[in-house]
This record gives C-alpha cells, structure tokens and sequence, in this order.
C-alpha cells in the first residue's frame, strides 16, 4: 500500500500535427504524447480524480473526473420533483447539485513579472462585408477589474504575458487561460453557501502574490461567515496586477443534474480547462520530433469496413 501517492506516467495522445500535401503526394504525421500526473481524493460519496495533462506542445490540461455515489434523498412514491431525478418509483430521487473548482496558478510565465489580458472577439463596425472579426485585448490593470466571468459569445479567454519578454514579431511572450466549464454559483447572496465561497460568483481572479492567500474561501471555509477571509476580502485593497508578481484564480465546475444513468453509480464526468501558449514559442516547437511512419510517404488514405 503506498498512501499519498501521486501518479506520474506517460501516455500516447493521437495526432499531434499533421498535412497531406497534395501536390507532391507526400504525407507528414507526427503522434503527441502527455505526461499525466494524478492522483484521485474521496470526499463523502464522490470521488474526484485530479489530472494534470502536460503535453509536447507547451500545452497544459487540468481535468477533474467526477464519479462516485450519488447523495440522494426521499420524496412520496410517484412524485416528480423539479429539483431532481426520480431514481425509481418508490420515492428515491437524486437532487440536482453542484461541483464548484477553483484553481490557484501562480504563474511565473518567462519571469517573476506578469501581466493579464481580456481577450474578445469583437466585429469591427467598419465591415463593408459584414466578415470581419478581430480579437481585442484590454489589460486588466487592479484586482478589482480582473474580477471577471467567462462570455462564450465573445469567444472569451484569458492571456497572461510577460511584457519585458518578447517573440520573434516583438509581441510579449504568453499564456492564455481557455476558460471552459465556466459556471457561476446558483445559489442567492444571501445563502450561506454563497456568503462562504464568494469566489463562486465569478469565474477569473488576480490577485498580487501573497504567500498567506492560499485558499479561494479562506483558510476555513466551514466555520467562515464570509466577512473576514477569501478572494472577495482580499481583492478590497484593490493592488497593481500589471507587472507584478501575481496569481490567476478560476473557477469552475458543474452543474449535476441528475440522470437515470447515474445510479445507482456515477460514470466518470470531465470538468476543466486548458492553457496553452501564446506567442511563447516562435513556432510550433513539435517540429522536431522523429517520424514513426516506415511506409512511403505517399497518401495511404483508406476507408475501412468490417463485418
């Protein structure tokens, strides 16, 4: 038995690049791989396994794979409720819930010195043919403007570079966060859950580096009334987030509602959310690798069937 155990291994990963160039009739396909580092925690009747991707391009997945048993409750035989599933028909039902992450990422992108951007994609209104579209950039320069929620409508992510480093077209270095699963919190103001984890109202944090700010509630959320510690307290004091030593907060998660499925127990769900360069290399730094491929390099495009 090996207790608080990480694991850490390698995995293939498919197509990392690939193009078939049709002139010469010549194919160049390269496989990625990832390094995984895991390790799964049971909270109460859920499992929740944590898995950081660390791919060959500079890029990094987080995932939280939800499963486990649901927390279920009574209703009468018969009835529907709208706050859950029924799980049969004598009275056993799962209330919808919900799965709230926040991630810490003290980023350190080529320097001690960051800084973050909004990303938009916004349709300039000089457009003679209605297709143009650009992305715009807004530095957020306090904690209180870096206080943000996710807009899947702006194709919205987040950039955070390193302004004194700059690439081959003189553009500073960076990453950028890809908020996907960008849930708020359902719940109102005045609920305690809420007042305890006001981090869950929005999905993007900044905060100036502070060694004592370790936890987005607090250091303890179940006795907290919310007043005195987390990243609603500390961002008050409103401190300079450009060109600083900082941290990005998201947050994220789940809405679970319920499914027949589920019971009596939970297939594995994936909530998380990626980070990828941007401008940090200046090029794709993949092209190196070894091909695999011994056959000719002529299209071998097949359609396959089977009986």
């Amino acid at each position: 038995t090996i207790e608080n155990a990480i694991c850490m291994h390698e995995e293939d990963d498919s197509i990392l690049w690939k193009h078939f160039d049709f002139r010469e009739g010549t194919a160049e396909t390269r496989r990625s791989r990832k390094l995984v580092i895991s390790f799964i925690a049971t909270v109460a009747n859920y499992e929740y396994a944590f898995y950081w991707h660390l791919f060959l391009d500079g890029s990094i997945e987080f995932l939280v794979k939800a499963t486990g048993i649901l927390s279920t409750a009574a209703q009468y035989p018969g009835e529907k409720s709208p706050y859950g599933q029924a799980l049969n028909n004598d009275g056993l039902y799962g209330p919808i819930h919900q799965h709230m992450f926040n991630v810490r990422l003290d980023f350190e992108v080529d320097g001690p010195k960051n800084a973050v951007y909004e990303v938009d994609m916004e349709i300039p209104e000089d457009n003679p043919t209605h297709t143009a579209f650009k992305a715009v950039d807004r530095l957020l320069e306090t904690e209180q403007a870096a206080i943000r929620k996710a807009d899947s409508s702006k194709h919205r992510f987040w950039k955070i570079a390193n302004r004194d480093s700059r690439n081959v077209v003189d553009e500073p270095v960076a990453y950028r966060l890809i908020p996907t699963n960008a849930i708020t919190l359902a719940a109102g103001d005045d609920s305690y859950v809420s007042q305890r984890a006001q981090f869950a109202r929005n999905n993007l944090w900044v905060t100036a580096y502070d060694r004592t700010q370790r936890f987005a509630a607090g250091e303890f959320p179940n006795q907290s009334t919310g007043k005195h510690d987390g990243l609603h307290v500390w961002t008050q004091a409103d401190r300079n987030i450009v060109d600083e030593d900082l941290v990005v907060w998201y947050t994220f998660g789940m809405h679970h509602v319920v499914r027949l499925e589920d019971w009596p127990i939970m297939p594995r769900q994936n909530i998380g959310f990626m980070l990828e360069p941007h401008g940090f290399f200046n090029q794709n730094p993949t092209l190196n690798l070894p091909s695999n491929d011994t056959t000719p390099t002529t299209n071998t495009t097949q359609c396959c069937t089977g009986n």
